[in-house]
């Protein structure tokens, strides 16, 4: 007999490795401060398609966390606030998605990409307005990849895992 919160568990940390691996991938035009961008929120956003809200907000917001530890925390104490920001994402991504209609992943991860490019204006306090708006195509081309890799991988894995 099997554990249920045993297979999340260990889900949830395959998952949660697979982010890690992503953050060492840096996207197109991670520079400047905002270094720690990278497809890290693949697996989140796919754990979030795939498993639900819970699952995708805690995959996220890890995801999210270990990309600012391989890239060194560049904005300090801002990468708690942007990981929570993360695990909303991540939230809003498994609750859009909990319809039984199959393209309703695609308003999901739209949501996702939306509050995940929205979280850059957490910088405006310690670097400007200006930074933050400088960044926000940055953030956003790097949310869409990220969302594209789990739409692919979603539709290519769909029924395939133990839920």
């Amino acid at each position: 007999m099997t554990n249920s919160s045993t297979w999340r568990v260990a889900r949830i940390s395959i998952f949660a490795a697979l982010a890690v691996v992503g953050s060492f991938i840096k996207t197109p035009g991670s520079f400047g401060p905002i270094s720690s961008v990278a497809f890290d929120s693949f697996a989140g956003f796919f754990v979030a398609l795939y498993f639900g809200a819970f699952d995708g907000a805690v995959v996220a917001g890890l995801g999210h966390l270990a990309t600012a530890t391989v890239s060194g925390f560049p904005l300090g104490y801002l990468h708690l606030p942007i990981a929570l920001g993360m695990a909303l994402a991540g939230a809003s991504i498994g609750l859009v998605n909990s319809q039984t209609r199959a393209w309703m992943m695609i308003p999901a991860l739209a949501c996702g990409v939306a509050i995940n490019t929205a979280f850059v204006f957490v910088v405006v306090p310690s670097m400007g307005w200006g930074a933050a708006i400088a960044y926000m195509p940055v953030i956003f081309i790097a949310a869409a990849l990220n969302a594209l890799i789990a739409a692919l991988a979603y539709t290519g894995l769909r029924g395939k895992f133990r839920k």
